[in-house]
């Protein structure tokens, strides 16, 4: 007996849909889910059913999909839809039976299996070809005293009322006769052990205590229309499904690339992230070059697309999704928007007021060097690939935050100490040699010492200085530099453990290091010590240097290459990156300064620039990438600075019409069963391109988030037609031109339209809507 199957052809296969055949080796692999020659299949691609196709043969077929068996099935196509249909459209068909493989499985991306099974409802015919694919039914969640439709076969979730809004059944309503609908309700009873079945407001609450966005904004609004209509239409079923139907479903670990979900009868399938091929390009292009700047019309998601280009990114260098969140957590990216104000002094360095000791009452304010956002990320990237190069257990805890210190072992012409605690591998000094000062603070050593040496000395302040950054400053992780002279050091160490005390021995107070680098002749830092001497004092933070100098430092005297040190060590450098958004609403002369010439591929890590501020020498890491988003609306590329836009890769950003037929997002691409988003924004792109330019388009961000004819009402007035009213300020006859004349008086002020219908009239405003992209508009 001939079966029926839904089967899913990813985008980055498309060959597999030109050439009818599908690849995943030997006949029988859990990916064929069992189809058999004779048997029919719609093809899902780019989330919509392209047509109607029936199974072959299986055969071997050499290709680059499965690369360790040429076994393929192949198909013959019998129907090609003129006009693809949504996915969301087609599980709404009054043919199929709606169970778990059209709700999850048909828009959920699935690991080890690629064709499922459709029901069909015994009232229609097995034969694919004589099956209405425009007989769609209606969805919604309505009020149990609310009177059901009888102008179309209608599936309602019942609500008992508005007080409590718990679930009582879910029905089917057609041609008169209206009963529970078994596949809904047995999935949703599954779903919600008897003491878990919440009402829809404690689902809310829930909602927002698992911070999960998108269920509490569709709860809000299902909420909101049943209080005020008594009934709120569902178009899209999976969000249905996911939102109410499931019930209480926790927000997964973000760092965690795959989740499962429990089928019900005990089984478990994985289903993973899928990236975008778009945004795979985009991830190459940011290897090809470093800096990449996104660019379009104000709504096109660019902002949300650095994210999702850095999943990519992620993925493309580690074979592996990494959650955008993850790596914010991380600390691997930083976010900033330019603006006229936006400064050097912000981006690289500057000098900035600070207390030297915040919350005291002797705080004193002083002016000093800090870092700006650009060079702390820069820092950490030279930190992450310093460790990459050393590959070093010891290493695990260093920072780009974490400090550098001046040490001296011994005095200057005495070995002995020196040897000692290269030995031994420490730092040590000998002070208060009968005294554990685990836990003692400033003021205590320093009246230790003073006790010790007597009054009439010289007050101890350096050592004491000296003895609490050993006791109580220094950290696990922090680098320790080992004083050769006034511009040279001898040796590079991390420290690898906490205050230690060694009762009886010559040096008792110690921290264990790691030495990392001892060089054969003494190696000069004065340039990197923002010019400066080395002073006698014992222990003292070296405030002007990092890690990052540290790693040019080991650079400079290493006969290899990092590149060849991170090949031979397995090393992974981890990329780290630097979002800038509106990056033309700012002085980029101003703000790059010196390193508009830095962020060049062939210059990172190879050509150096001394800053204004610090005296130092800086350059850029290999492993940081610059990605930038422009609004095309508020300032056209061309009159970016010539140095920006030759050493950053453009791309145009353009509005993605492709999302109103994606039925994993939280919003509903016909509202009310009326108006086509889809068709709405393109029309009225049509109308600004011919009355301005692409560059003034809308993007799809606009018409996000629509759940209702009372979200798009809102997002009308208060976004889009605003938006227009600034693109033809003061003109009248172009804004009519666009939307037409029905939103305006005679004087050109906004007319409210009526939501308000009667019977099962349109509204006035949808009304307005359907005429602005049925070519109506007055």
């Amino acid at each position: 007996m001939t079966k029926l199957y839904f089967g899913k052809f990813g985008e980055n296969n498309p060959e597999q849909v030109t050439e009818k055949f599908y690849a995943a080796g030997p006949e029988g692999d859990q990916w064929y889910g069992g189809i058999q020659p004779g048997d029919w299949v719609y093809p899902f691609f780019e989330r919509k059913v392209i047509g109607l196709w029936k199974v072959l043969r299986y055969v071997d077929k050499p290709n680059r999909i499965h690369k360790h068996h040429p076994g393929v099935v192949e198909f013959e196509e019998i129907e090609r839809f003129k006009e693809p249909i949504p996915v969301a459209q087609f599980i709404r068909n009054q043919a199929f039976a709606l169970d778990i493989n059209l709700l999850n499985k048909a828009v959920k991306a699935t690991r080890g299996c690629g064709f499922f099974e459709l029901t069909i409802n015994n009232s229609y015919p097995v034969d694919p070809t004589r099956v209405r694919l425009n007989r769609i039914r209606n969805f919604d969640i309505r009020l149990a005293d609310q009177p059901l439709n009888d102008e179309y076969p209608t599936i309602s979730v019942l609500i008992d009322n508005v007080e409590d809004m718990r679930i009582m059944d879910i029905v089917e309503y057609s041609h008169g006769i209206s009963g529970t609908y078994s596949p809904l309700l047995s999935l949703y009873e599954s779903r919600n052990p008897e003491n878990e079945r919440y009402t829809l407001k404690e689902l809310l609450q829930y909602a927002k205590q698992d911070s999960a966005g998108n269920k509490e904004k569709y709860l809000m609004t299902v909420i909101d229309e049943l209080e005020k209509e008594g009934v709120y239409k569902v178009t899209n079923p999976v969000q249905l499904y996911d939102n109410v139907l499931v019930g209480r479903k926790r927000t997964q670990d973000s760092a965690k690339v795959s989740r499962k979900w429990d089928e019900g009868d005990g089984a478990e399938e994985e289903t993973t992230v899928e990236l975008s091929e778009t945004y795979k390009r985009y991830a190459e292009l940011l290897d090809f070059n470093p800096n990449l700047i996104l660019y379009g019309p104000p709504g096109t998601g660019k902002t949300y697309a650095t994210q999702k280009i850095i999943e990519a990114f992620e993925h493309r260098h580690n074979g592996r999704v990494v959650p955008f969140a993850e790596v914010e957590r991380q600390g691997r990216m930083k976010f900033v928007t330019f603006h006229q104000s936006y400064s050097y002094e912000e981006f690289i360095e500057g000098i900035r007021p600070r207390f030297d000791e915040e919350g005291d009452e002797r705080s004193e304010l002083k002016y000093g060097i800090e870092d700006g956002v650009l060079k702390e990320l820069a820092m950490s990237a030279f930190t992450q690939s310093f460790k990459s190069d050393r590959k070093h257990e010891d290493l695990e805890h260093t920072q780009g935050s974490s400090r550098v210190w001046k040490v001296s072992l011994g005095q200057r012409k005495d070995e002995h100490v020196y040897r000692l605690c290269k030995e031994r591998h420490c730092v040590a000094v000998d002070w208060l040699s009968q005294f554990n000062l685990e836990g003692k603070s400033y003021d205590e050593l320093y009246t230790l010492l003073q006790k010790e040496r007597g009054l009439d000395t010289q007050k101890p302040t350096n050592d004491a200085s000296s003895l609490n950054g050993i006791v109580n400053v220094m950290s696990v992780g922090d680098m320790v530099l080992i004083y050769d002279g006034p511009t040279t050091i001898r040796d590079i160490g991390v420290i690898r453990s906490e205050y230690k005390y060694e009762e009886g021995g010559a040096f008792p107070h110690m921290r264990e290091v790691t030495w990392l680098k001892e060089f054969d002749k003494p190696i000069d830092i004065y340039k990197f010590n923002g010019n400066k001497r080395l002073t006698l004092k014992t222990i003292y933070e070296l405030t002007s240097m990092n890690v990052g100098d540290l790693q040019q430092l080991i650079r400079s005297d290493s006969e290899q290459s990092s590149q060849q040190q991170a090949t031979e060590s397995g090393a992974e450098t981890k990329p780290y990156y630097m979002v800038i958004d509106e990056i033309n609403r700012g002085n980029i002369s101003k703000i790059f300064g010196e390193l508009i010439t830095l962020i060049e591929k062939d210059k990172r890590q190879s050509l150096s620039v001394t800053l204004p501020y610090s005296k130092k020498p800086f350059t850029l890491p290999k492993n940081l990438y610059l990605i930038g988003t422009m609004n095309t609306a508020d300032r056209s590329i061309a009159v970016l600075d010539t140095a920006l836009r030759r050493r950053f890769a453009f791309v145009e950003v353009e509005p993605d019409y492709e999302v109103f037929s994606n039925p994993n997002l939280n919003m509903s691409a016909k509202v009310n069963d009326v108006i086509d988003l889809e068709k709405l924004l393109r029309s009225i792109n049509e109308r600004l391109m011919e009355r301005l330019d692409r560059d003034h388009r809308i993007g799809q961000a606009y018409f996000m988030d629509i759940l209702s004819i009372g979200d798009l009402h809102k997002t009308w007035y208060y976004k889009v037609l605003p938006l227009l009213n600034e693109y033809f300020y003061n003109d009248l006859v172009s804004m009519q031109g666009i939307v037409g004349s029905k939103f305006f008086d005679s004087y050109g002020n906004v007319r409210s339209l009526s939501l308000h219908r009667q019977g099962n009239e349109h509204s006035e405003f949808e009304e307005a809507l359907l005429r602005i992209y049925k070519g109506t508009i007055e």
